[in-house]
């Protein structure tokens, strides 16, 4: 078998003709553009307002010099000194991997331009072109801006054709030469290599700032400088100002119309001047979604690279979850991936033979794969490579960021951790291993999809995986794909009791030599402890939290519900779910699909917020707020918790000297004291405030406030209902409700 390979550099070359128009360049006249025409390149090009790519690049193909060059009939400059491949490596679950390259030395020679248009206008020439430099010497001048540009390396044999050969594609990242020695070396690199953060960043950096003061409380901003909001921002969406604050946004021109203290950050004033940065902000997205919008929009990835389709329906298969974050500065989108491929349990990789970016969610191997035994392996290549460092006892997921502006690997930045411990594990092995994730793609309450992660590593690495190497025949009955599963034998690879096993394996790295494939894999043993459950899902409400809304919470974490779905939510026991505000409920159901009916586990306490107490300007109590409502069907199953409304505030004293404040209503957020000439005291979620003198003292869970004790008394706040939407609801278990149960 005799064995070809070529290699082949697109160009950009322009699609004009100096001095006809529309390019202007010209070499006489009062303003002469130029000594000399250019070489139809960027670099030379002396009209770059008109410059105009071709369609379609110029192709230089290259090969070795040798006699079966001549006999395949394939043209192409016969200067190829060396070609090294690097296969990429796949990495199951962890990040991108290792990227495949490509090194390729030519040896430089003279050149006249004369054949492939490397010079449109040789004849026009005052000079030699033959007697005036080598191939590469020109190459290197004339067309310097050759990273990004596509390079593929083309292996077959003898008599085939080029469309029949295995073609391998690139991106240049890099060349050295022509050296002293005449050597000129390009490195290429794969796909992936785009999402780099020297050349990659989401979202993309935003150039306006502040034009004035903004105070804590104010509610619009003017971007400067002027013009940059029609020119850089959407009409709507997030924003983070000075590093500190999302705040969501609509746009006029250059003014803002903010809600302040978004997505977990807290409302503060800011300076002139301060950055204002476009936040990117995805909510109960999939994971192919957002890679793919990772590396189309950010990282310039052609979008014809990825197969979008077929990574949906992987997802919808295998995964059937969904991931959001707000990512308020520039961040390298490498980053941003790898960590998706982490929280998510997947593979991405690069397949350069293909020309598509492949996407695939970590499982066991089929039963029905390929066996890949010693008909297969070329004799005496197997080789086998322990992994202790891989193993995991214990697997901690952090999950719901508080704050995206703060470090995501930072455990202080999560409200909440799944712990998943094999007790069996660490006895076997007689000690722990632990492995730790920051999941800023999960979202706060997706207990489950964090338990998902932790499943999937100790099914994965209770028992660290193997490596395997080994090398397959070209022409061969099997020919091994990246990504593949295939099941794995061997005389050495033995069961307990010595029988033959057969080890199921994930082909991670393919190396494409002119006569084998030498081959990496790596065990996939799967212990299934994620049952992959998505018909009944479940969120759990673990920390204290306000102004909940069912409907948005599920849907940061799980794709939109359809027949047959159980949805539960679980307030754990202590956990309170407040309101901030009395014109706001502590919980909304929010709208549901028909026949969705959700049901709350409550171990915990929903609890309206507190009415707060009269005072000189306003001597009756205002009333205490709502704690759940909702406006279709639902199952509330009491364990030990309470729905309890806000309580009113306590009224007034108005006396002829002097007027005394009423007590706060009790609430999650309790009523403030009034205040006047003896201040009432605030409520607390455990008791209501006390009034000063005889003001009324505030109300209990969903009960008015006291009445003021003098010769005109006046009314408390009344009590905030507890249930708003009762006849909607199915109680289950004894309940302890607070307030009243209207509608």
């Amino acid at each position: 078998m005799i064995v070809l390979t070529f290699v082949e550099i697109d160009l950009e070359i322009c699609s004009l003709t100096y001095g006809t128009a529309p390019c202007t360049a010209t070499l006489t006249g009062g303003a002469p553009t130029g000594t000399r025409k250019c070489f139809n390149s960027r670099r030379t090009c002396q009209d770059r307002v008109n410059y105009a790519p071709a369609p379609t690049p110029l192709t230089l193909r290259f090969a070795f010099g040798t006699a079966d060059l001549a006999a395949s009939g394939i043209e192409a400059i016969g200067c190829l000194d060396d070609v090294s491949l690097t296969p990429a490596v796949i990495s199951l679950g962890k990040d991108l991997g290792r990227r495949a390259s490509a090194s390729v030395r030519f040896k430089d020679f003279r050149w006249g331009d004369s054949k492939l248009g490397f010079d449109p206008y040789r004849t026009e020439r005052d000079y030699d072109p033959f007697a005036t430099g080598t191939f590469f010497g020109k190459l290197r001048a004339r067309q310097p801006y050759l990273r990004q540009r596509a390079l593929r390396v083309i292996q077959g044999e003898l008599g085939q054709s080029l469309d029949q050969m295995e073609t391998r594609h690139f991106l240049i990242e890099s060349f050295e030469g022509p050296s002293l020695d005449g050597a000129f070396t390009i490195t290429a690199k794969d796909t992936l290599k785009l999402l780099s953060g020297d050349r990659a960043q989401a979202p993309k950096p935003s150039n306006g700032f502040l034009l004035a003061d903004l105070t804590s409380g104010a509610t619009t901003a003017t971007l400067a400088p002027s013009g940059v909001g029609n020119a850089e921002y959407p009409a709507s969406g997030f924003v983070c100002i000075g590093g500190k604050e999302v705040c969501a946004f609509t746009r006029a021109a250059d003014v803002l119309t903010l809600t302040r203290a978004q997505r977990g950050t807290s409302a503060q004033a800011h300076e002139a001047q301060d950055r204002v940065q476009l936040c990117l902000d995805y909510v109960g997205k999939t994971p192919a979604f957002i890679i793919r919008d990772l590396m189309v929009n950010y990282a310039e990835v052609p979008a014809a690279y990825i197969p979008l389709a077929e990574w949906e329906e992987e997802c919808a298969t295998y995964l059937r979850r969904v991931y959001s974050r707000n990512v308020p500065e520039p961040t390298d989108v490498e980053d941003l991936v790898a960590a998706l491929i982490e929280q998510a349990g997947l593979a991405v990789w690069d397949d350069d033979a293909a020309r598509k970016m492949r996407l695939q969610v970590l499982r066991a191997i089929p039963a029905n794969s390929d066996v890949i035994d010693d008909t297969v392996m070329m004799a005496g290549t197997l080789r086998v490579r322990e992994q202790p460092k891989e193993r995991i006892s214990q697997a901690w997921t952090y999950f719901g960021p508080r704050d995206p502006t703060k470090k995501t690997d930072d455990a202080d930045n999560y409200r909440s951790a799944a712990l998943t411990i094999d007790a069996d594990a660490q006895v076997d092995y007689g000690t722990p291993a632990y492995h730790k994730i920051h999941g800023s793609w999960i979202s706060a309450f997706a207990r489950v999809v964090a338990q998902r992660v932790n499943n999937i590593l100790l099914g994965r690495f209770r028992d660290a995986p193997r490596r395997f190497s080994f090398s397959v025949l070209r022409g061969g009955r099997l020919t091994p794909l990246e990504g593949r599963g295939y099941f794995l034998a061997s005389r050495i690879l033995q069961m307990d009791t010595g029988e033959p096993d057969l080890v199921p394996v994930q082909v991670v790295s393919v190396d494409p030599t002119p006569t084998a494939y030498e081959v990496e894999a790596e065990e996939m043993r799967f212990a299934i402890l994620d049952d992959d459950d998505l018909t009944n899902r479940v969120l759990t409400i673990d920390a204290n939290d306000f102004n909940l809304n069912l409907r948005t919470i599920h849907d940061f974490s799980y794709p939109a519900p359809e027949a047959g779905n159980t949805i539960t939510f679980v307030i754990e026991a202590g956990v309170i779910v407040g309101s901030s505000s009395t014109s706001r409920p502590a919980v909304d159901l929010g709208i549901w699909p028909s026949g969705i009916v959700p049901k709350i586990v409550l171990r915990g306490r929903i609890q309206g917020a507190g009415g707060d107490g009269g005072f000189l300007f306003r001597l009756f109590g205002s009333a205490g707020g709502p704690a759940l409502k909702l406006a279709q069907p639902a199952t509330l199953q009491f364990e030990g918790g309470g729905v309890w409304g806000g309580g009113g505030g306590g009224a007034a004293q108005a006396g002829s000297d002097n007027t005394y404040g009423g007590g706060g209503g009790q609430g999650a957020v309790g009523g403030q004291g009034g205040v006047a000439a003896g201040n009432g005291a605030p409520g607390t979620s455990e008791a209501p405030g006390v009034g000063f003198g005889f003001a009324g003292t505030g109300g209990g869970p969903g009960v008015a406030g006291g009445p003021s004790v003098s010769s005109f008394p006046l009314a408390g706040g009344a009590g905030g209902p507890a249930i708003d939407g009762v006849s909607h609801l199915t109680i289950i278990g004894t309940p302890d409700v607070r307030g009243a149960q209207i509608n």
